[in-house]
């Protein structure tokens, strides 16, 4: 498809507007449509999501860095490029928030875990060496750089840490703060 015209011939267009693509579907629902990729390339052909397609044919130009084109209706297969918009990365996370699109999802909060736990500074090794060392709180708090209270916490043993890493299953937290 290389054209606007040449999209909206290969969908079913409803009384309300939407132009909903009859060709090839990805799994979650949108269009898979072959149109040229301004972005990834100079404009040849290459398979893509159908919001970016449309996008592509309409505008003949690159997606800015730090953007995305999304649909801005509620049904997945629709390419009426009046649907279809061009935001930042920041305000489509905003709207993810307002809709709460991926509250809930189990992959979702698997993957914001793991990158908690990249970020966390700590580790089981570092837990241990808390809870045996003779220093005080407000030393150990200046030593490794981290608030008093989480020291605190931790000689408590009411820090949730998920010592397993990746490997230790999304239930490891609340079996560890079950223990507790």
């Amino acid at each position: 498809m290389r054209t606007i015209e040449e999209i909206k011939g290969r969908c079913f267009i409803t009384e309300d507007g939407h132009w909903l693509w009859k060709g090839a579907l990805r799994p979650d629902g949108r269009p898979n449509i072959h149109a040229p990729d301004y972005t990834r390339g100079d404009g040849g052909m290459q398979t893509q999501c159908g919001t970016r397609a449309v996008w592509h044919c309409a505008n003949q130009k690159p997606v800015p860095p730090g953007y995305r084109v999304i649909g801005t209706c509620s049904e997945k297969a629709c390419c009426n490029p009046r649907h279809v918009a061009c935001v930042s990365e920041s305000e489509f996370g905003e709207r993810l928030r307002k809709t709460g699109a991926y509250k809930g999802k189990t992959t979702r909060i698997l993957a914001n875990r793991a990158i908690g736990r990249k970020r966390s500074v700590f580790t089981p090794e570092r837990i241990a060496y808390i809870q045996a060392s003779t220093k005080t709180g407000i030393e150990l708090a200046a030593e490794l750089g981290i608030s008093k209270s989480s020291i605190s916490k931790a000689r408590r043993g009411q820090l949730v840490v998920f010592a397993g890493g990746a490997a230790a299953g999304m239930f490891q937290g609340l079996m560890q703060r079950g223990a507790a």
